[in-house]
């Protein structure tokens, strides 16, 4: 693996927020959302049907997202973005995300994520990776691969 994937890698293990980019095919929207990953680097995360980040998965899955600490200084920071598309974790398939997913904000079983419960478990099949490459005089994005 590369020093970029590396350091892509330790920028998604050591966060636990990231924001999601969401579209209708008309109107944008950004979430930040809590998420777990898996070893192949998709992501896990909890949201209510009626969020318009969900809305806008439901008529267009493909989305984007930035991963970062917010209290790097500035000028030193760095991130990681990306590109997915997002799946509903089925109902047959819970057991296994939950593998991935852990949180105490809700009794996380498959039970309360099926209605009646009001969340559902998504995951991001992630597709592409970026960073700042730290060795550039400007600011320069490079794609790292991490599957």
């Amino acid at each position: 693996m590369s020093k970029y994937a590396e350091k892509a890698k330790k920028i998604i293990t050591d966060n636990i927020y990231l924001t999601i980019s969401t579209t209708d095919g008309n109107t944008p929207w950004v979430a930040p959302l809590f998420y777990c990953v898996d070893e192949a680097f998709n992501f896990y995360f909890i949201s209510q049907l009626e969020s318009l980040h969900i809305k806008h998965i439901l008529i267009n899955p493909r989305v984007a997202f930035a991963i970062f600490d917010s209290h790097q200084k500035e000028g030193t920071g760095n991130g990681v973005q990306g590109s997915g598309t997002v799946r509903q974790v089925p109902d047959e398939q819970l057991i296994e995300g939950l593998k991935w997913y852990k949180t105490t904000f809700i009794d996380l079983t498959p039970e309360n994520l099926k209605p009646p419960a009001p969340y559902r478990l998504f995951k991001i099949i992630s597709e592409t990776f970026f960073i700042l490459d730290p060795e550039a005089v400007v600011d320069k994005r490079v794609e790292v691969k991490l599957k």
